[in-house]
């Protein structure tokens, strides 16, 4: 960015928000989920991950799930005072934000789960379809929830993704963690370029299942997920608007965990939820580049966050969390 977000590495994925369809009949959508995975995870604990601010039930106007990235909760990347949520609102679209097992380390077989849950529960509350915001593995997680149980299509009106790990990430360092003795956590495995998983996501076609409207946003100064300057961009999709924040604004240096808050990201949601369809970078506003984060974030602590999250990230994807030694066996409900 003209205006430093550097500092910030690590594998931090958000998430972000999708919406509920009235146009589908209760008995339709009971039909369409008998033929769909069953969630396997008990459902006080889906529950109990789901967090939403009050101003979500029964919303006039567009509600946003926030989806997360590797190594952080929910709460640390989009809660408290001067953060992500609270500017999301100040902006007039209230949010829930999902908090995964294991620093949203884990299996992302099982993280969909809780994406698929809280899609439903999020528009069953705000009686309306929903727009979903994720960053890194929080942008490919609400892609595999619509991709593999398609009744959520009609519930959600966008998906905004930052940064996400789409077709996998070559940075070095990532990768090479797990050729340690102790292996690196799932999540890690499965965001790697040429993952078991990501191989069998993007084996289908439609990269974009509608009608959901979709849009990428992604840093070309990425350190963590790469190639993003590439002919073919990691984080881009097929079907998408696809949008570089350094194309809007250029010279900024937005990094990795920086692009969930920068304020081409910010602006990209709120065109898409508040005009319809995908984002159009002809319509972002003309002073988007005047300053480094969306409007209403408190730029001091979320400069600090930014400054501490590499270490953080690092400290807990080495020695606090669960690590395996192979990459987890794809299941069969996506092998398809």
């Amino acid at each position: 960015m003209g205006l430093r977000t550097r500092g910030a590495a690590a594998l931090c994925l958000l998430a972000t928000a999708a919406g509920a369809a009235v146009a589908t009949s209760p008995a339709s959508a009971a039909d369409s989920r008998r033929t769909e995975q069953r969630l396997g995870v008990p459902t006080a604990r889906l529950q109990a991950a789901l967090h939403c601010q009050p101003e979500v039930r029964r919303s006039r106007s567009r509600t946003v799930m926030l989806v997360t990235g590797t190594g952080f909760t929910g709460a640390e990347a989009w809660s408290g005072a001067g953060g992500f949520q609270e500017a999301l609102l100040k902006a007039g679209h209230p949010s829930c934000y999902v908090d995964f097992p294991d620093l949203t380390t884990g299996d992302m077989q099982v993280a969909v789960q809780y994406v698929v849950y809280g899609i439903r529960r999020q528009a069953r509350l705000a009686r309306s379809r929903i727009a979903v915001y994720g960053v890194s593995q929080g942008g490919v997680l609400p892609r595999m929830a619509l991709m593999f149980w398609p009744s959520l299509r009609r519930q959600v009106s966008d998906v905004v993704a930052v940064a996400g790990t789409q077709h996998g990430t070559t940075a070095g360092a990532l990768i090479g963690s797990c050729q340690s003795p102790a292996g690196c956590p799932p999540a890690v495995w499965q965001q790697s370029f040429n993952s078991n998983l990501l191989k069998w996501v993007n084996r289908r076609a439609d990269e974009t299942p509608g009608p959901t409207a979709w849009t990428t946003v992604r840093t070309e100064e990425d350190e963590v997920v790469t190639p993003q300057d590439a002919l073919y961009p990691t984080s881009s999709l097929r079907g998408a608007t696809n949008i570089s924040i350094q194309r809007v604004c250029p010279g900024r240096e937005t990094t990795h965990i920086g692009a969930a808050y920068d304020s081409v990201s910010f602006a990209a949601l709120r065109d898409a939820v508040e005009r319809g369809g995908a984002a159009d970078q002809a319509r972002l506003p003309a002073d988007v580049c005047a300053q480094a984060f969306a409007p209403g974030l408190d730029v001091a602590r979320t400069q600090t966050m930014l400054d501490a999250s590499l270490g953080l990230a690092a400290q807990r994807l080495l020695g606090q969390v669960t690590r395996v030694t192979a990459e987890p066996p794809v299941k069969r409900y996506i092998r398809r």
